[in-house]
């Protein structure tokens, strides 16, 4: 039904109750400003909170203001702290005070008694959801409630005189916002996610997006030039996101994704993909969305720990936060299409990023390695990893030493082959992760070891082995590709088996428990 913007619409406010297991596994929709981040409680505080909620008791009402109906997305303008400290117990992260500790079986969710854990997970907060609230009616209410509602870091920006200040109020005025992305613009929420996009390019990734960090650029930038090569490449971002996803997205859903999504595509354009790529950049960014909500729906059960990652610091904005959303956006782009790579003509910057890549993801397989062999020896008495020369040395330099041709691709294949397939033997059984038996057929395909048996059987086989590699590489053969595509395979090869790794340790931990 079409309303006229003249006519005034009452502001609704209705009491509802939640569980906090429901809210945790839906934390993506619960998006928290920046300007309610600023007081941050101590560990102590955090610990009373989570020791409340076992005990059982009743925790001050929230406020939540309904921000989409379907589904139902919120912006919390009072209890994000509250709501911070319990996703970080739900996380494993918080640990509970001594005397709690006694009280309930142990320092972190994951040891709680089940009796405990499942009241946890059954408590249900009480908020008010309000519902069409203009800004004035925020304001009343929140006077009202003698809280008092602060300015935005976007207002208090649109205060400082400076050209990247006037540069980011034009921008902000981009159709992109109000047709393509589904963000409210109350609160100068454009004007929002420009700053930050804009002093990101500058300033780079590692540099922080709160108040005191984006009045620093704003200042330091007094003589910004909308004629600048930052200028121009945040403005074609828009104009690509516009002109290829679709109208609305509900992907982009709120500012911290759509900074992320725009920054992403300022950093593609910056390494000079090619234009023909970007709508399957867009394709990429609703099914990165996509699987997030996916993924933190699972919570404990999530299957990849990028996303979990990712959204922790949509929840915390920590001030790396940035930076770590767009290595895992590239990360997972590489893995959608490969071909991402190679149509980047300038592409040192992501060359740099691949490397720190696989840096973090050989960490974290010698660490999986480390806890699925500790796991399984107290249940078996013997690793599942059999320790030998070979893998000793897959471990160390063997698989971390970046690619860039086919002898050194075919290096790697060894050595993970020895790591994850020779040393493990048939310990697992049945249950041998896919990215491990992944390994096994590209070492098959290096070896072409297919041409035997009856009929179509080997050209079958060939089939079926090309398509592993595809998987990785997006190519049919490791024989027919260019020196610089190596790197993203083996970027690509070895985050699957983090992935793989850390679930086995993680189950294998759960089977020792259970």
């Amino acid at each position: 039904m079409q309303i006229s913007l003249t006519m005034h619409i009452d502001m609704q406010i209705n009491l509802r109750s939640r569980a906090l297991d429901k809210i945790y596994k839906r934390r993506d929709r619960y998006d928290i400003p920046d300007w309610q981040r600023s007081k941050v409680w101590s560990p102590a505080m955090k610990q009373k909170l989570i020791d409340s909620i076992l005990r059982g008791w009743r925790l001050p009402k929230f406020y939540l203001l309904r921000t989409n109906a379907s589904p139902e997305e919120y912006e919390v303008l009072d209890g994000q702290q509250r709501l911070a400290a319990i996703w970080e117990f739900l996380d494993n992260e918080l640990e509970l005070s001594e005397d709690s500790k006694c009280r309930f079986g142990g320092p972190l969710y994951r040891d709680l008694e089940d009796a405990f854990s499942d009241a946890f997970d059954d408590y249900e907060i009480d908020f008010d959801e309000i519902i069409d609230a203009d800004e004035e009616d925020q304001k009343e209410l929140f006077q009202r409630l003698q809280l008092g509602l602060p300015l935005t870091s976007s207002e208090k920006l649109n205060a400082v005189h400076s050209k990247l200040r006037d540069y980011c109020a034009k921008l902000a005025k981009d159709k992109f916002f109000t047709e393509t992305s589904s963000i409210s613009g109350k609160r100068h929420a454009f004007f929002d996610v420009c700053a930050k996009v804009l002093a990101l390019e500058i300033e780079g990734l590692d540099s922080g997006t709160r108040f005191k960090d984006l009045e620093t650029a704003f200042e330091t930038n007094s003589c910004f030039s909308g004629n600048s090569a930052v200028a121009k490449r945040a403005r074609k971002a828009l104009t690509l996101l516009h002109k290829y996803l679709p109208k609305p997205c509900k992907a982009l859903r709120n500012r911290t994704l759509t900074q992320s999504a725009v920054t992403l595509t300022c950093h593609l354009l910056s390494a000079g993909l090619n234009e023909k790529k970007y709508l399957n950049l867009a394709e990429f960014i609703e099914d990165f969305m996509l699987e997030l909500t996916r993924q933190v729906e699972l919570g404990p059960l999530a299957t990849d720990k990028d996303y979990l990652a990712f959204q922790r610091t949509v929840n915390a904005n920590v001030r790396n936060g940035p930076k770590i959303r767009n290595d895992i956006l590239l990360r997972k782009l590489f893995r959608f299409d490969p071909d991402f790579f190679t149509s980047s003509s300038s592409s040192a910057g992501l060359q740099a990023g691949l490397q720190e890549q696989i840096g973090s993801s050989v960490m974290s397989i010698r660490n999986a390695v480390h806890k699925a062999n500790e796991v399984y020896a107290a249940k078996n008495g013997k690793d599942l990893f059999k320790p030998t020369n070979k893998t000793v040395k897959a471990l160390t330099d063997g698989i971390a030493t970046p690619i860039s041709d086919l002898e050194s691709y075919k290096a790697l294949i060894e050595n993970l082959y020895f790591l994850f397939r020779e040393s493990v033997g048939q310990r697992l059984g049945d249950d041998v992760p896919r990215a491990f038996t992944d390994v096994n057929d590209l070492r098959t395909l290096n070896e072409h070891d297919v041409d035997h048996g009856k009929g179509g059987k080997p050209a079958k086989k060939r089939k079926d082995l090309a398509s592993v590699f595809r998987k990785y590489s997006g190519q049919e053969s490791p024989q027919s590709i260019g020196p610089e595509l190596f790197i993203v395979i083996q970027a690509n090869i070895l985050s699957a088996l983090e992935s793989a790794a850390s679930t086995l340790a993680n189950d294998l931990g759960g089977r020792l428990t259970n």
